[in-house]
């Protein structure tokens, strides 16, 4: 935002925005800006009555973090009721599914994490082990070579659902979602709308 524009056209630009670009804008992209440009968005959200923790969300994304304080993080999603299966009986973790489709000359790859309880997790990586064979090997040549990769992945990321603690995914996921976590860490129902799986 630097190319060009001075401090007075940033603060012009975001007084346009509505209240829901600025909680977007706090929340989940100011990885990167200049403290003068966070103090435009502090001044935003004062003088727009929003929810003060919104700055700090900002903060967050701009800020160096120890391992101890993403799983510090992390445990607040641990908490909440497996946005699945509804359940509050099992910690939640997170898992990466790994899925191959191919359809010939095209083959579509995704790996998509997840946030949930050990079992719907063990079930979400074995519907992507069956839809991969089922349905990776047919495009050439992706789908031949990446098929047994991605089964083995899913796998492999199976064997970290049931972990004590937080396991890598669920730590990188906390990671990336920082912002809004430090925003709404004492808003269960807000976190839950964070870790809401919406399949696409």
């Amino acid at each position: 935002m630097s190319n060009g524009f001075d401090l007075k056209d940033i603060a012009e630009f975001y007084s346009k925005k509505s209240d829901s670009d600025i909680i977007h804008i706090a929340t989940q992209n100011a990885r990167g800006l200049k403290p003068g440009v966070l103090e435009i968005i502090e001044n935003e959200i004062k003088k727009r009555n929003l929810n003060p923790n919104i700055l700090e969300g900002a903060k967050a994304q701009n800020k160096e973090y120890s391992l101890e304080e993403i799983n510090e993080l992390s445990q607040k999603l641990r908490s909440l009721p497996c946005p699945l299966c509804g359940s509050k009986t099992a910690k939640l973790n997170g898992t990466i599914m790994h899925t191959v489709k191919s359809f010939i000359v095209f083959s579509s790859f995704r790996k998509e994490p997840i946030i949930a309880c050990p079992d719907c997790l063990d079930k979400k990586n074995e519907e992507s082990i069956a839809s991969t064979a089922l349905l990776g090997w047919w495009g050439i040549p992706g789908g031949i070579l990446q098929t047994p990769i991605y089964i083995y992945n899913n796998i492999k990321e199976k064997k970290e659902n049931r972990v004590t603690e937080s396991n890598g995914t669920l730590l990188g996921f906390t990671l990336q979602n920082v912002g809004q976590i430090e925003t709404y860490k004492d808003d269960a129902e807000k976190l839950k709308l964070i870790i809401k799986y919406v399949k696409k």
